[in-house]
């Protein structure tokens, strides 16, 4: 299996989608291009933006023209330049139109696939408990993902997605960040800020949190039992890990009841 299953295509984003949306997206650089997947089809729109270098809007007519037709499977936009990973507004509108998104980088006659999100994600274990590894990108497959993606696949809870730009740890914080201010609302309470002393009672299902070069928590994984933490840090695959590694670095424990 792929570690980078979302830079792969797969439907709704077929090679010929693909390629189509490649070409419309070197044809509109530098600005943003954008269109819809329609019944298979790439269908090329008008970026209404009032800055298309930076952003990208579809006409709400055309949004409703789709809808109304029953035949909307994805939306792809262009990063000119990059980045290679959706922002915050690239989350929020994927959640507001309830289908999966991709994001293609252009070149000089067509573009790559940087990703696609809210697509069929593969399992994170196998039969008899391996780990199945996976790239790093940020608001894809990040820590955050993994944990939503282990509580969806072995405990059957859906956690809600948090819309967020890449280091969003260094923008001003009024809270605790993505981790302490959402976490609760998902059922989390904090059980622990003494690592060692929550080794004492952990349980298989526990998140940890780290926070990396930042003043917040901004990192976190699973705790798997057994002495071994589910872990994926930028840069990694994801990985199993002995506690003992990281656990000076452990800044709360959280568990779901």
């Amino acid at each position: 299996m792929q570690p980078d299953f979302f830079r792969k295509p797969c439907a709704p984003f077929t090679s010929d989608v693909l390629r189509a949306a490649g070409k419309h997206a070197a044809q509109e650089r530098p600005n943003e291009a954008c269109g819809l997947v329609r019944d298979g089809r790439y269908v090329p729109c008008e970026n209404v933006a009032s800055d298309p270098e930076t952003a990208f809007e579809i006409a709400p007519a055309e949004m409703a023209k789709a809808y109304r037709a029953g035949d909307l499977q994805g939306v792809v936009h262009s990063h000119p330049g990059g980045p290679w990973h959706p922002s915050a507004a690239d989350m929020a509108g994927q959640i507001a139109t309830g289908v999966p998104w991709a994001i293609v980088v252009p070149g000089e006659a067509g573009a790559e696939l940087a990703c696609h999100w809210g697509t069929p994600r593969p399992p994170m274990f196998l039969q008899g408990g391996v780990h199945v590894s996976r790239a790093f990108l940020h608001g894809v497959s990040d820590c955050y993902t993994l944990i939503k993606d282990y509580y969806s696949e072995v405990r059957g809870i859906q956690l809600d997605e948090f819309p967020r730009d890449w280091e969003w740890w260094k923008a001003p914080q009024t809270g605790g960040g993505l981790y302490l201010d959402n976490l609760e609302s998902q059922g989390f309470r904090v059980v622990s800020t003494s690592a060692h002393d929550f080794c004492q009672i952990a349980q298989p299902g526990d998140a940890y949190l780290m926070a990396i070069r930042s003043k917040v928590p901004n990192h976190a994984g699973i705790y798997l039992g057994d002495g071994l933490l589910l872990e994926h840090m930028q840069g990694n695959l994801s990985h199993r890990q002995p506690i003992a590694r990281l656990i000076n670095h452990i800044t709360h424990w959280l568990r779901r009841d």
